[in-house]
C-alpha cells in the first residue's frame, strides 16, 4: 500500500458510481450521482494532501473502498445480467406473438 492508493480508489469508486448512476433511475440514480460527486472531491484532496500511508485510518479507508468498488463491480454485472435477462424475454415475446400469429392463420 502507498500514498497514491486511497485517490485511486477513490477515483476508480467514484467511476464506477457515474456507470451505475446511467444505469439506474430515481432515488438510487440520485444516490449515485451524490456520491460520485463526493469521492471525486474526495480523491482530488487525497491528490493534493501529503497522506500517512503507515496509519491504520489509512488502511481502513483503503480497505473499505476495496471493498465498495468490489460491491460496485457486483452490482453492475447484476445490472447487465438482468438486461440480458430481459433482452431475452422480450425475443421470447417476440417469437412467439409470431408463433401465435402464424398458428392463427393455420387455425382460420
Amino acid at each position: 500500500m502507498d500514498s497514491h492508493d486511497l485517490a485511486e480508489l477513490l477515483t476508480g469508486l467514484a467511476s464506477r458510481l457515474n456507470n451505475l448512476m446511467v444505469d439506474t433511475s430515481g432515488a438510487v440514480s440520485r444516490q449515485c450521482s451524490d456520491l460520485q460527486e463526493t469521492l471525486t472531491g474526495q480523491a482530488l484532496a487525497a491528490i493534493a494532501k501529503d497522506l500517512d500511508h503507515a496509519t491504520a485510518q489509512y488502511a481502513a479507508a483503503v480497505n473499505a473502498l476495496t471493498e465498495a468498488t468490489q460491491e460496485a463491480d457486483a452490482a453492475t454485472a447484476a445490472l447487465d445480467q438482468t438486461a440480458r435477462s430481459i433482452e431475452a424475454v422480450a425475443k421470447v415475446v417476440k417469437f412467439a406473438g409470431q408463433a401465435s400469429a402464424l398458428a392463427a392463420g393455420v387455425l382460420a
